[in-house]
């Protein structure tokens, strides 16, 4: 057995030397005829199989793991990018955004006839015994005094409780301790709104026999000397009416005209119009949905003909 061993490992040897011998001559090009050319492919061969079938895994392996590495180097620069991209986005859509509500609100104030000083909000929380306060990027320094009114570009939003040099503090008007006159579009009809804590405000007016609606609109009836309120200011819009059989006031839901959680850009009025606007700030109604109607043909039957049988009879 031991020889058999020794043989087979001696035949193996002078074999793969002698594959060896001739895949060198073959590489120089001094294999001396195509016949040992062929002899040296047909001893050869077995022994490259065996290496290509242990080389070529090994190095589909390496290909890969190398190729693991770049791919997830292009994957986190491309998710960098993409954060980079959607931050620029995200900056862009808010300029935009201001601009756009610098752009209204300068249009109500030019309605208005208003002085403005144009204010971005810093900061939103409480102060004092307060629960709705914003606090704004311009103070005395800009010409900004307490009890001045603060607009957006629908109407209302707060008036200023302090100042500072550089900030002022003003309260929501939806507040619960916010309160302003206000009179019903299109008529003298007046009454008082409320800041509720909520986004609702409640309207209470004085007179119960007054015609009170959903889908009135309210502004502002104006303060003495305008402060803290301008005449004509949009407020909002009746949402419900709340029916109180012999109650003496009456009372509605209104809905404000500007969303006082969604503001960025806002304006203080720093100098009143000498006429009172009224109505003309009031945004345009939205425009009736028709209602679509109906129309049912209705076709006669034919009247029955006659048998004989009833002509007998």
């Amino acid at each position: 057995m031991s020889n058999d061993k020794a043989r087979s490992r001696f035949f193996l040897s002078a074999l793969l030397i002698t594959s060896l011998l001739l895949i060198t001559l073959d590489l120089r090009g001094n294999l001396p005829s195509e016949g040992l050319r062929k002899v040296s492919a047909t001893v050869s061969s077995p022994f490259q199989n065996v290496f290509n079938s242990i080389y070529r895994p090994v190095n589909t392996f390496m290909s890969d793991l190398f190729s693991l590495g770049r791919t997830r180097n292009k994957i986190s620069n491309l998710q960098k990018e993409n954060a980079a991209l959607k931050e620029e986005l995200s900056r862009k859509n808010a300029i935009t955004n201001e601009v756009k509500d610098l752009k209204s609100v300068i249009d109500l104030a030019g309605a208005g006839r208003y002085k403005i000083v144009p204010a971005r909000i810093i900061a939103i929380g409480s102060a004092a015994s307060f629960s709705r306060t914003i606090q704004l990027d311009v103070g005395s320094a800009d010409g900004i005094k307490k009890d001045m009114s603060i607009i957006a570009g629908g109407g209302l939003v707060a008036r200023i409780l302090s100042v500072s040099q550089s900030t002022s503090v003003a309260l929501l008007m939806d507040d619960e301790t916010f309160k302003v006159g206000v009179r019903l579009e299109g008529s003298g009809t007046s009454g008082v709104v409320s800041g509720t804590g909520g986004s609702d405000l409640e309207l209470i007016l004085l007179d119960s026999t007054s015609d009170l609606r959903v889908g009135q609109r309210v502004v502002a009836r104006g303060s003495a000397n305008s402060q803290p309120f301008l005449p004509g200011v949009p407020v909002g819009v009746i949402t419900q009416v709340n029916q109180i059989a012999g109650a003496l006031t009456k009372s509605a839901v209104v809905k404000p005209f500007v969303d006082l959680n969604r503001i960025s850009v806002v304006a203080v009025i720093v100098s009143k119009s000498k006429t009172d606007p009224r109505d003309a700030l009031l945004p345009a109604p939205p425009k009736p949905i028709p209602t679509p109607t109906v129309t049912v043909f209705v076709t006669p039957a034919p009247a029955p003909t006659p048998t004989s049988s009833d002509v007998t009879q």
